[in-house]
């Protein structure tokens, strides 16, 4: 999302100074001295400012438009947008400045004409770049824009004083800006299963996760997680014919256990190994968009993955989406819970949908009731055993010259282990974390011969570079965190 931010903040710069400028104006226009000054001049003379301020504002709407689709992937539409800001700035740049007008609107006039220029700059090499990314010249796109009439005067004059949409001072990225004919030529489509294309686009590319495939094998351990998971989605994608009845897999799963020990790893490697759609959700792709749209969006969700099945609806740090109602909770975190639950029963309520929505937290005492209660199977995932960590270290040190024993690895799964009367109790990602700053000891013993020394001469891995990570890289996990899991898991847990 760096480029969407770049692109707001260039925009959003001249925004702010706009705004300034504008309080600036104000208060000159009620200053005494000022006003008199201006008695003198034609009244038609005057209004030159305020025109080019119309031009201005409804620029900056088509290009927050524009902003906020190239954000969704709608690049047609950010190019329609685009397109639409620089013909409004063209009719300003060409509006005529009378041959007498007082020094303040001359002032005026001066600043929103820079303003115009620099943006016809910018917004010239968004266009460029949308062009080249689709793979299209310029010339040819323009074929497709409507001719710069539908832009008239006329109908400027009449938006400018019909509409007074403006962007929050923060930037663009914010905007909320009404819909209208001349910015939306095109209504929604509906596709045939019934749901909005635009929102099948977006859920395709920032949900769809196609990231290189995870195996079983990549996953150590964690046999009943990956038990559960074989019955509930694997084998019924492959065997569907005897899972029926009264062996109808479960549609919802719940992963909770410590962070850093493969809760997404695992659902990943599920899609994976079933050959299944894998929608990779978390809390920002749901939430972080315009009012209203989360409940569509979930219900798109639903849809999509219906008619993509097998599914896999993978919400990691679920308990940030679907935490407990409570009286104080904002209403749009409402409707998206609701909206969540209801899709979720309709896809449990046909027998032939194979869409299963597993949830991972390491908090599963937030979670609301009615969301645990659809995820009947809860699986939790604890810290690595002996013989997981022993896979661990043997796993990282396959492909790193080291000098340590059988007997020096058995030491170090020992001191690892969860005994949190000695404040030890090392998860996954700890582990992970620890190896690497082993690897580090033998380069920091080089000194300034590290930018000479041949890599085959750097010494092998010891047993005290182990020891010695293991003062610096401490357990993520307190002893208060763990036992809450453990409670829960032995009330809720289906271990």
């Amino acid at each position: 999302m760096s480029i969407f931010k770049g692109i707001i903040d260039s925009f959003s710069s001249i925004f702010t100074e706009e705004d300034n400028n504008h309080r600036l104006h104000e208060e000159s226009n009620h200053d005494p001295t000022v006003s008199g000054s201006m008695s003198v001049v034609d009244g038609a003379n005057e209004r030159v400012a305020y025109k080019l301020k119309g031009y201005f504002d409804l620029a900056k709407e088509e290009i927050a438009k524009g902003v906020r689709a190239e954000e969704w992937g709608l690049h047609e539409d950010a190019l329609l947008h685009y397109r639409n800001a620089q013909r409004i700035m063209s009719e300003a740049s060409s509006t005529p400045s009378p041959s007498y007008i007082s020094s303040n609107e001359k002032e005026k006039v001066r600043s929103y004409r820079e303003k115009i220029s620099k943006w016809q700059s910018q917004v010239s090499e968004r266009l460029q770049a949308l062009g080249n990314r689709k793979g299209v010249g310029m010339s040819e796109n323009k074929r497709n824009v409507p001719s710069p009439s539908s832009v008239s005067s006329t109908a400027f004059n009449r938006r400018v004083s019909s509409q007074k949409t403006s962007l929050p001072r923060g930037g663009v990225g914010m905007a909320r800006s009404p819909r209208d004919a001349t910015t939306n030529p095109r209504p929604a489509k509906e596709s045939g299963s019934g749901y909005d294309d635009k929102l099948e686009e977006m859920i395709n590319t920032t949900i769809v996760d196609r990231s290189p495939s995870v195996k079983w094998d990549d996953v150590a351990g964690l046999d009943g997680a990956k038990q559960a998971l074989l019955e509930m989605v694997i084998l019924p994608a492959k065997r569907r014919d005897l899972f029926t009845g009264l062996r109808r897999p479960a549609r919802g799963l719940l992963l909770f256990g410590p962070p850093g020990n493969g809760k997404t790893m695992l659902a990943k490697a599920v899609a994976s190994e079933s050959q299944a759609t894998f929608f990779n959700v978390s809390a920002s792709s749901l939430t972080s968009k315009w009012v209203g749209e989360a409940e569509k969006l979930v219900k798109t969700l639903f849809q999509v993955a219906i008619s993509r099945q097998p599914s896999v609806i993978f919400m990691d740090e679920i308990d940030s989406i679907m935490s407990t109602r409570s009286v104080s909770e904002n209403e749009a975190s409402r409707r998206l819970k609701s909206e969540f639950l209801i899709q979720f029963d309709g896809v449990t309520s046909n027998p032939d949908d194979l869409v299963i929505v597993i949830g991972a937290t390491n908090k599963p005492q937030e979670l609301d009731d009615a969301v645990l209660r659809r995820l009947v199977k809860r699986i939790y995932v604890p810290l690595p055993d002996t013989n997981v960590r022993k896979l661990l270290f043997k796993t990282k040190l396959k492909c790193q010259p080291h000098s340590l024993s059988g007997g020096d690895i058995d030491k170090i799964v020992r001191e690892t282990e969860g005994n949190f009367a000695y404040g030890t109790g090392y998860s996954g990602s700890d582990l992970q974390a620890l190896c690497e700053e082993a690897a580090m000891m033998p380069i920091r013993e080089l000194g300034a011969d590290i930018l000479t020394i041949q890599a085959n001469k750097v010494r092998p891995l010891r047993y005290d570079d182990f020891r010695k990570s293991m003062a610096v890289i401490r357990p993520s996990l307190s002893k208060s965190k763990w036992e809450e899991l453990e409670r829960w898991n032995s009330e809720f847990g289906s271990n």
